[in-house]
């Protein structure tokens, strides 16, 4: 039996699709089970990452759990999965999250672990950007330049697929898409993609940082993104070959990314 945490959005929804056509037997845990909306055959189990005392029905009986975006909360999941008697935990770590926060604790439980740290998710263009593209035709960003080597969701989840079932025991493995591409790079793919021209609007970091904080973002993960941005502004972003290593299959680029999420930009 695997846990999947975080099955509702683009990446849980891939592995969980994928582990059951592998056969596996799949458990998911939601906040929410009565929405979740996930294949038939996947059981849904309630419980919250944060509350250790809620998380004892969904481990039972489990040999493997992804772990997505746990952050400090993966220090009470770690004693939970140790009592139900858990043996690996494939982690992902959140843009927000310490590696050493969610590292450290399943260390020292002594759970075999293997830690998984994308460069930045393509879907972070329907994240950041969605809105602007839907209703202004144009991208408001600062540094056009930075950038990144955007991994397609589907790409994560063939990884976390085959580190779940074992022997990846302490490792640690970048991922990233194929290709570096700046801000504006990405957003001339998404223009073609979408059939319509797309402007690019560069802002100040302030503006950047008064935008971001008026759509709700907390000030940490703001400051944390336009330092990234900034750091990589002209500098091409490393390319890693471990989604071709593990997976046997070349990374699917962020135009493949574009053409299949065009409808959600319209």
């Amino acid at each position: 039996m695997i846990l999947v945490t975080g099955a509702t959005g683009l990446v849980g929804r891939h592995l969980v699709t994928t582990l059951r056509r592998d056969g596996a037997e799949v458990r998911t845990l939601s906040r929410r089970p009565e929405t979740a909306d996930l294949p038939h055959g996947v059981q849904v189990v309630g419980g919250e990452l944060g509350e250790p005392a809620s998380l004892a029905p969904a481990l039972t009986g489990v040999e493997a759990v992804y772990l997505f975006s746990a952050g400090r909360a993966a220090g009470g999941f770690a004693a939970s999965a140790v009592r139900a008697g858990v043996k690996r935990v494939v982690v992902v770590s959140g843009l927000d999250d310490d590696p050493a926060d969610v590292e450290r604790p399943l260390t020292d439980t002594g759970l075999e672990w293997t830690h998984l740290r994308p460069n930045a998710y393509a879907s972070n263009a329907l994240r950041h950007w969605g809105d602007m593209i839907r209703y202004q035709g144009a991208v408001r960003a600062p540094y056009p330049d930075a950038a990144t080597a955007p991994v397609h969701e589907a790409d994560l989840a063939a990884v976390a697929a085959i580190v779940l079932r074992g022997g990846h025991a302490g490792r640690r493995y970048s991922l990233t898409g194929p290709q570096s591409l700046t801000f504006r790079e990405q957003v001339d793919i998404l223009a073609r993609a979408l059939g319509r021209e797309l402007a690019f609007v560069e802002e100040t970091p302030d503006q950047a940082r008064e935008r971001m904080a008026r759509n709700g973002m907390p000030g940490s993960i703001i400051d944390e993104l336009l330092a990234m941005w900034a750091a990589t502004a002209g500098v091409p972003a490393t390319v890693s070959p471990t989604v071709e290593q593990l997976t046997g299959l070349p990374a699917r680029g962020f135009a493949q990314w574009a053409d299949e999420h065009a409808h959600d930009f319209r």
